[in-house]
C-alpha cells in the first residue's frame, strides 16, 4: 500500500537534522545566504536562531532517547503513532537552554529534578496518559495541565 502524497513523514526531519549537524553545522549555515537560511528554518517550522541553535546542540538526539526512555517511549513508536509529536519534541529539545544540566543528570543516573526545567516535560505526560509510556499517573503539575 503506498503512502498519499498529503502525509507527511516528519521523522525524516529528525535525521536530516542529524545529518545537517554531521556534516555542517553552524559555520557551513552561517556560510549560506540570508535567504538560503531563511528557507531551511522555514521548512523546518524554525525560526533562523532556533535553527542555529538546533544545529549546535549536538547532545540533544542523544538526550531525547534518554529522556523518551523514561517514560517507556522511543522515537520509532512515536513516529508511527505521533509523528508530529516526535518532530515538535526534537525541535523543543535541540534548542532547549537546560541541555548541560540534562546531560549532567542523566550522566549522574539522577532520575529527579527533570521535570521541572525539562520544557519537554507536559508533552510526555500527555503522551502517558494517553497510554503510550509505561508509567502511569497524571501530569507533575508544572505545566498547569
Amino acid at each position: 500500500m503506498a503512502a498519499s502524497s498529503g502525509v507527511r513523514e516528519f521523522p525524516v526531519i529528525g535525521r536530516l537534522i542529524a545529518r545537517m549537524k554531521r556534516l555542517s553545522g553552524r559555520a557551513e549555515l552561517r556560510g549560506m545566504d540570508d535567504r538560503q537560511v531563511g528557507q531551511i528554518a522555514h521548512e523546518f517550522g524554525l525560526s533562523r536562531s532556533e535553527l542555529f541553535t538546533l544545529c549546535a546542540n549536538k547532545a540533544s538526539g542523544g538526550l531525547l532517547k534518554q529522556r523518551l526512555a523514561e517514560f517507556g517511549l522511543t522515537e520509532e513508536l512515536l513516529a508511527k503513532l505521533h509523528p508530529e509529536v516526535l518532530q515538535d519534541l526534537q525541535r523543543v529539545c535541540g534548542t532547549c537552554t537546560t541541555t548541560s544540566r540534562c546531560a549532567h543528570d542523566f550522566e549522574a543516573h539522577r532520575d529527579s529534578g527533570r521535570d521541572e526545567y525539562c520544557p519537554n516535560t507536559c508533552t510526555l505526560y500527555a503522551l502517558k496518559q494517553e497510554g503510550l509510556g509505561r508509567k502511569s499517573g497524571y501530569c507533575c503539575g508544572s505545566c498547569g495541565a
